[in-house]
């Protein structure tokens, strides 16, 4: 079974949709209406947290419409939006963030103490022990099933742990194998493997691989800065004798 495969790929894949596409009147013209409609926007929404930021008014660049609640909405996907230079910030709204605070309200209403969630500390062994039982009912991105499932395998020790978990918590990390491969070199560092060693400093948090967008950009600043530095200079003509 192929993943997101497109309406003319499954005719030509698939012998029996052929057979009825080339057989079944009824069929062929149910199928050829679905490949003029097959990637169109089927609807127009509105993202919950999408904001898309500008230096001139919006409607230099695209079409504006105004949906059903009175919110004034771009006339372009976030892709489209991407493609001719906006920039798009999604500004989430957690209740996570009301129920620590009302939390924090109650405890100082009823027990008279006031806590700040700044001077707690990211290293108490206690709460590591909670999340390594998987006891996260109630805890943002760390309560779904295949979360706790995680938890218990990874025994998170440092706040570190848990960001990572979250970046890879995602289909391409899981189906790669590079979920597995950060569980086992935590609790096996004699599995950590460095392809050189300017790699060390950079993918050392991360037990060797590389987890996050930032980790690329330095092992690109760092592995190929001097050619990189090399190729300018080429191009504005510092060096004469580049081309060799």
């Amino acid at each position: 079974m192929e993943l997101n495969i497109r309406l003319k790929d499954a005719i030509e894949q698939e012998p029996e949709l052929k057979q009825l596409y080339e057989n079944e009147p009824k069929i062929r013209e149910l199928l050829e209406t679905s490949l003029a409609l097959e990637g169109l926007t089927r609807h127009a929404s509105t993202h919950a947290a999408g904001v898309v930021i500008s230096d001139r008014p919006l409607t230099e660049y695209m079409p504006l419409f105004k949906s059903a609640d009175g919110q004034v909405t771009t006339g372009y996907e976030m892709k489209a939006l991407e493609k001719i230079g906006l920039l798009k910030i999604d500004f989430l709204g957690l209740r996570t963030l009301t129920m620590m605070e009302e939390a924090l309200r109650l405890i100082e209403t009823t027990r008279h103490e006031q806590l700040n969630l700044n001077a707690i500390p990211l290293e108490d062994p206690v709460t590591y022990q909670l999340l390594s039982r998987a006891e996260t009912v109630g805890i943002f991105q760390l309560e779904s099933s295949g979360m706790r499932d995680l938890l218990r395998k990874m025994r998170p020790t440092r706040f570190e742990d848990i960001i990572a978990l979250l970046a890879l918590f995602r289909p391409g990390p899981i189906g790669s194998g590079m979920l597995d491969d950060f569980i086992g070199r935590k609790h096996n560092p004699s599995l950590i493997r460095y392809d050189h060693p300017k790699l060390e400093p950079i993918l050392k948090e991360t037990y060797g691989i590389c987890i996050y967008q930032e980790q690329v950009m330095r092992i690109a600043n760092e592995i190929a800065g001097p050619a990189w530095q090399m190729r300018i200079s080429c191009v504005r003509g510092w060096r004469k004798n580049c081309r060799r």
